[in-house]
C-alpha cells in the first residue's frame, strides 16, 4: 500500500502523534535534516492511522515510527542510546506488571553485556525488536499483529535477535567468507530449538551457506568443546570480518595489538594472519570431522595451530590439559 502526504491522507491521522513523535526525537537527540524531515511525513502517515492507534496506544505507535525512521535512515544506536530508547519506550507500560519489568530488565543486561558483541544489522533493528517487545507486553500483540504469549516474550525477543543479525550480512571473498545462498527454507529455525542453538545454527547458515539440517546433524556429532570453540567464532564474527579486512595492511598488527593491549611477536603474527583467512575452513572442517588427531600424540596440528591463532585474538579460550 502506498501512502502520500497529501491533505486528504494528513486528514487521516492524529496529529497529536506527530507531536509526540517530535518529542522522542527531541529526547533521543536524533538530529534532524530533509530526509529526516521528508521520513516522518511518510511514517506518520502510514503507521498514525485510527485504527492503529487504537490498537497499540499513542505512544507506542510513535516509537515504531521513530524505530522505522532510524531504519529507513541507517541509524545505529550505541549503548547509551539503547538504553534511552527502551526507557522512553517503557514508559508506555509502567504499571506494576513484575514479569513485564523482569522482561525490562533482561532487556537493559543484555544491551550492557552483549552490546559490544551486535553486529550493524542487529544494532540498526534493535530499536524495532524493544517497540514489538514492549507492544507484546501492552497489547499482547506485537507491531506486526502477532500474538505472543506473555511466557514466550523472552523466546520471541532471542528470535528477532537472530533474525535480525542476519538481515545483512557482509560477505568476505576468500576461504574466511561468508557465503550469502542461504534461501529463507534454509534459514528455518524451528521454535522448539532454545535460543542459544538458534543464534548458533543462524550464524553458520549465513557463514557456511549450509542447510538448517544438515548444520544440525553435524553439530551433533561435534565434542561440546568443539562446539564452544565453534560458537564462540560465530560470536565473534563481526569482530573477524573487520580483521579479515585489515588483515593485509600495515594498519592490522596495530589494531589487534592495541585491542589486546599488549605485543605479539612476528611469529604470533603469522599465526594469527593464517588463522583469520582460514576461519570459514576451519568451521566446516570441523563440521564434517576433517580433523583427524595424529595416532602418536593425538591432536590434528592443521587444528592446533589454527586455533592458537584464535587464541592469540583471544577469541576462543585455551584447550585445557588434563
Amino acid at each position: 500500500m502506498k501512502y502520500s502526504n497529501s491533505p486528504k491522507n494528513e486528514k487521516q491521522f492524529d496529529k497529536s502523534v506527530l507531536e509526540k513523535v517530535n518529542y522522542c526525537i527531541d529526547i533521543l537527540n536524533i538530529e534532524k535534516g530533509d530526509k529526516i524531515n521528508k521520513n516522518i511525513d511518510k511514517l506518520v502517515v502510514q503507521y498514525a492511522t485510527t485504527d492503529i492507534l487504537k490498537a497499540y496506544g499513542r505512544h507506542i505507535v510513535a516509537m515504531k515510527i521513530v524505530a522505522e525512521l532510524c531504519a529507513s535512515v541507517g541509524i545505529n544506536y550505541n549503548r547509551s542510546e539503547l538504553y534511552d530508547f527502551l526507557t522512553l519506550t517503557a514508559q508506555a507500560i509502567m504499571v506494576e506488571q513484575t514479569r513485564a519489568n523482569q522482561i525490562v530488565l533482561k532487556i537493559y543486561r543484555d544491551i550492557m553485556e552483549n552490546y559490544q558483541n551486535f553486529n550493524d544489522s542487529l544494532k540498526l533493528n534493535y530499536p524495532r525488536i524493544i517497540v514489538d517487545v514492549l507492544a507484546i507486553i501492552h497489547t499482547g500483540e506485537d507491531t506486526n499483529h502477532q500474538r505472543v504469549g506473555v511466557n514466550a516474550i523472552e523466546e520471541y525477543y532471542q528470535s528477532r535477535k537472530v533474525k535480525a543479525s542476519h538481515l545483512d550480512s557482509t560477505p568476505m571473498d576468500t576461504e574466511g567468507a561468508v557465503t550469502t545462498t542461504a534461501s529463507a527454507k534454509d534459514m528455518y529455525i524451528s521454535p522448539r530449538e532454545n535460543a542459544k542453538d538458534q543464534q548458533l545454527i543462524a550464524a553458520l547458515i549465513q557463514i557456511t551457506g549450509r542447510k538448517h539440517t544438515s548444520i544440525k546433524d553435524s553439530l551433533t556429532n561435534l565434542s561440546g568443546s568443539d562446539i564452544k570453540r565453534i560458537s564462540n567464532l560465530c560470536t565473534n564474527y563481526t569482530k573477524i570480518k573487520r580483521y579479515y579486512k585489515l588483515v593485509d595492511s600495515k594498519e592490522f598488527r596495530h589494531e589487534l595489538e592495541k585491542e589486546l593491549d599488549r605485543q605479539l611477536t612476528y611469529n604470533q603474527i603469522q599465526r594469527v594472519v593464517m588463522s583469520i583467512k582460514k576461519v570459514r575452513k576451519y568451521i566446516e572442517d570441523l563440521l564434517d570431522k576433517k580433523f583427524v588427531p595424529h595416532e602418536s600424540h593425538g591432536i590434528n596440528h592443521t587444528k592446533h595451530n589454527l586455533e592458537y591463532g584464535y587464541q592469540l585474538m583471544g577469541l576462543i579460550e585455551r584447550s585445557r590439559r588434563r
